[in-house]
């Protein structure tokens, strides 16, 4: 029997124009008000099947899905798990074409739920009806605004397809990918997949163009032989980044109390994923965390790595990191050593990782990685503590913006600050204004930053190339009250340099092809700026960067050749939008 075209199958799910809610309930405890509710922040038609009131929370009910005038694409079931079978052959009479089925109590409870869930499944084959779950919290669609959640969750579109067989940690995965600025196509928290499968999802979207990063949480798979099949064809094309517990005895008989789920042993699992292509992840946030490298950074061309660190204990831990997990931190040819004498000074680390120890010259400092990028050594440049800059705001206000940036620097810079109001204007309109006309104002500022004017000229042209001008002219626009001895803004200014920063690292990005990964000197998230992502610990770096790596090496083994940046959808939005 051939499989059928899975695009054909499972549009109805994905892009519903009408939508009954079976279950719907004026009982604000009740998860069929929840479920409604949500499904009516929609842009559906959303209908609502209760037997026994009139009205749901103003809109008309019916007792039964085929006494709905319309026709229906979507039914969500949201009743007893004993009543399905009845509704479901309500639905084949309906020519309902897609169902969602949030009801618990089919094979997770044991053998009567299990039968129960034959029979579902029996009648929804009879009238050609594809259904998730049952034992979910339903699911999101961005190409239809679909929102066939149990109870309303936050929803952005954007390039990631997620697939979970836990509706709690679906959930959580999504909120955490959001609150860094991701974005989701498809969200689907699947429950038992008595009908459709997880390698049917991932071969839906392994065919839809919208999607980049394919997520998914498996707790069993019911048929390991064609998830394989199925699955690496798609892994081909696109990443699939997938978390599966079940390495402990313990777990193993959580999975099956939670959904009935036959987990496996965690070996059969590892070799199963290895041999399709699929990428391991050991927690949620490791998940999200690889999924951010694949949509922000190009693909490496090896494993090869050059550091730079703003202190030598950092560029230690992201040595080890590295090796940890298999990439080389590579000796650095002579040239480029006698290249970094000439602009550190002799107490410089003289090798990888690149430690300035401490030169106050911050010019130097940002030159050294567009340095080791031109190295055809150097595949990925790993920039420790780059994303803690903006901390210096805090830190400055905090001690005293006086004690740390006297006005006195800028006494002999009268009239300087009309003309640098009109540079900014101009930096603002997208033009690229001649810097000679604010020569003094780089002086002052290049002392600032321990560098001289001429290295601020010779640093700010090459800034500003396909960046975002207005970034710049946001962050400037606070120096002419500076000028005029106003410090009280000039902490806003830093927390503007935050962007201006984050295109610089996409800009290099775009001329070198090659990853420059971020950190911060903390444990604290970050949110994507700027089409970059800060990564808080140098361990979180050297997973993302070699999973990276070896996803590379993957499709190149199996003759496939992906353009560097065919995934890093959020980072070529910030690059188109500079060109």
């Amino acid at each position: 029997m051939s499989e059928p075209d899975i695009v054909k199958e499972l549009d109805p799910l994905f892009n519903p124009k009408t939508v009954a809610v079976i279950g719907a309930t004026n009982n604000f405890n009740k998860w069929g008000f929840s479920s409604f509710s949500s499904a009516l922040a929609g842009s559906q038609t959303v209908y609502p099947v209760n037997r026994r009131e009139e009205k749901i929370i103003g809109h008309t009910a019916y007792k039964k899905v085929t006494d709905i005038p319309d026709d229906i694409d979507l039914s969500v079931f949201v009743v007893p798990a004993p009543a399905c079978p009845a509704v479901m052959e309500d639905c084949v009479e309906k020519g309902v074409k897609a169902a969602v089925i949030i009801s618990a109590g089919f094979r997770e409870v044991g053998e009567e739920g299990q039968k129960l869930e034959d029979e579902v499944l029996r009648i929804a084959r009879k009238g050609g009806i594809r259904f998730v779950g049952p034992n979910c919290m339903g699911m999101w669609s961005a190409t239809s605004d679909l929102r066939a959640y149990m109870f309303p969750l936050p929803s952005k579109p954007g390039p990631i397809a997620f697939v979970s067989q836990g509706g709690n940690l679906g959930g959580a995965v999504v909120m955490s990918a959001i609150t860094r600025g991701l974005g989701f196509r498809r969200y689907i928290s699947c429950g038992a997949t008595a009908d459709i499968q997880m390698e049917d999802y991932i071969e839906y979207f392994g065919q839809d163009p919208g999607v980049k990063v394919i997520l998914a949480y498996i707790e069993g798979l019911n048929d390991g032989r064609r998830f394989i099949n199925k699955v690496s064809e798609v892994t081909k094309k696109k990443p699939v980044i997938v978390l599966k517990p079940g390495k402990e005895e313990a777990t193993v008989k959580a999975i099956s109390a939670h959904s009935g789920s036959l987990a496996g042993t965690a070996i059969m699992h590892e070799t199963a994923f290895n041999k399709c292509g699929v990428i391991p992840a050991d927690g949620p946030e490791q998940m999200i965390d690889i999924a951010t490298g694949f949509l922000t950074l190009p693909l490496p061309n090896g494993k090869n790595v050059a550091i730079i660190t703003g202190g030598g204990s950092y560029g230690v831990i992201c040595t080890e990191a590295c090796a940890t997990h298999g990439l080389d931190v590579i000796e650095l040819p002579q040239e480029a050593l006698d290249r970094f004498d000439k602009i550190f000074p002799p107490r410089w680390s003289h090798g990888n990782p690149v430690d300035p120890a401490g030169d106050r010259n911050f010019i130097g400092y940002l030159k050294a990685p567009t340095m080791l990028l031109e190295l055809d050594e150097v595949d990925s440049v790993i920039f420790m503590g780059f994303g803690s800059l903006s901390g210096f705001s805090s830190m400055l206000t905090s001690g005293g913006m006086d004690s740390v940036i006297p006005t006195s620097m800028f006494s002999n810079m009268k009239g300087m600050d009309k003309i640098l109001d009109g540079f900014t204007s101009k930096l603002a309109s997208g033009e690229k204004p001649d810097l000679k006309s604010v020569k003094p104002f780089l002086s002052v500022f290049g002392s600032m930053l321990g560098s001289s004017a001429d290295d601020m000229e010779e640093f700010l042209i090459s800034f500003t190339q396909g960046m975002d001008t207005s970034v710049l002219a946001d962050m400037m626009s606070a120096f002419p009250a500076l000028m005029s001895g106003d410090t009280s803004q000039i902490g806003d200014m830093i927390e503007k340099l935050d962007p201006a920063l984050s295109g610089m690292i996409a800009g290099w990005m775009g001329k070198y092809n090659k990853p420059v990964l971020t950190t911060t000197f903390s444990e604290t998230e970050t949110r994507i700026m700027d089409g970059v992502y800060t990564y808080p610990t140098a361990g979180k770096v050297a997973i993302v960067l070699s999973k990276l790596a070896w996803y590379k090496d993957y499709t190149e083994k199996h003759g496939v050749t992906l353009d560097k940046f065919e995934l890093c959808e959020v980072l070529n939005e910030k690059l188109d939008k500079n060109k």
